[in-house]
């Protein structure tokens, strides 16, 4: 843990967002091994009614900042050199599989990006579909992602969604790229987004399987889909399916995608946890050793042709 991190973060008790249930046992414990913005414990736990993964106690909503800090990946430069060649294969596998969606998308048809970060996947669909009314929605945009967005004639809410004033006329499609998990009040934002979907609009959403089979490798709690304190609610298939219907919309499919970030973030856990955030084995398993990402990338890829569970899903659903 980095010796100069002092900061506290503000927690408070909560229940399952799921089922409201107050019944939990410990599922796994662990720090921020990423950003060390606290030097804080953070607990994570499943529900004993049904089975939904939540953190608790979980960081008030006022201390995003600290959650957030000023080196995270899409705020800051943290990326750069070969990490840049990371972001253009991540936005062309994000284009990939949103390019069955998009195609069938009407001409001038309006797509909203929540938790959009520095805008990568809104400026690639620009160039691909340059007729799209573009709309991306995140808490804080630096002045110079702010700048390059709106030069692309793309439009920028910024605040977090549970807060954000969404514009009246509704969106063909929403999407949600590892934002779901990112939520404190995951089921009435998603009733937010319904209502400003149009008739037969579509959200997609990408967010970790709390059913991975590499979840069971890192059980004491340097599994990377927790990302202390940033993930607050995971979802397996059949949790989210079940979210998605409470508010109103009908799934059309859900799939399992590789998590080769996911690895890397578990590999920097176990590390961390036993050596030290200083340890040249931290920047060993860093997210700028891409062998070492596109070797965990055709791994899930192989498991996922055997049908094993990964710990990354996309779900695609319908408002109907």
């Amino acid at each position: 843990m980095n010796s100069h991190t002092t900061n506290r973060i503000k927690s408070t008790s909560t229940i399952c967002s799921n089922c409201g249930s107050q019944r939990f046992a410990v599922a796994a414990t662990g720090r921020d091994y990423i950003y060390h913005g606290t030097e804080d414990t953070f607990r994570y736990v499943r529900c004993d009614d049904c089975g939904h993964f939540y953190l608790n106690p979980r960081p008030d909503i006022s201390q995003l900042s600290l959650m957030y800090p000023a080196n995270y990946g899409t705020f800051s430069k943290r990326f750069q050199g070969r990490a840049n060649l990371l972001g253009r294969i991540k936005t062309i596998v994000n284009r990939k599989r949103l390019k069955g969606v998009v195609a069938h998308l009407p001409l001038r048809g309006r797509i909203l990006d929540v938790g959009c970060g520095n805008g990568e996947l809104l400026i690639a669909l620009r160039e691909a579909r340059p007729d799209l009314e573009l709309f991306g929605l995140d808490w804080h945009f630096p002045a110079e992602t702010r700048s390059a967005l709106e030069r692309q004639g793309i439009a920028v809410i910024e605040a977090p969604l549970e807060a954000a004033e969404l514009p009246p006329e509704p969106f063909d499609l929403i999407v949600m790229l590892q934002l779901i998990e990112h939520l404190w009040e995951p089921e009435e934002s998603l009733r937010r987004l319904v209502r400003a979907l149009a008739k037969d609009g579509r959200l997609l959403i990408e967010t970790p399987n709390t059913d991975g089979w590499d979840r069971r490798l890192f059980a004491g709690g340097a599994w990377g889909g927790y990302y202390f304190p940033r993930h607050l609610n995971l979802y397996n298939f059949e949790r989210l399916a079940d979210l998605l219907r409470r508010v109103g919309l009908s799934v059309e499919s859900q799939r399992n995608l590789p998590a080769p970030l996911i690895w890397i973030y578990s590999l920097q856990g176990v590390v961390q946890a036993s050596f030290g955030w200083k340890s040249f084995l931290t920047r060993l398993f860093g997210v700028k050793n891409l062998p070492l990402i596109a070797a965990f990338a055709f791994l899930d890829s192989a498991c996922i042709t055997m049908g094993f569970t990964t710990s990354n899903q996309q779900t695609i659903s319908k408002k109907t």
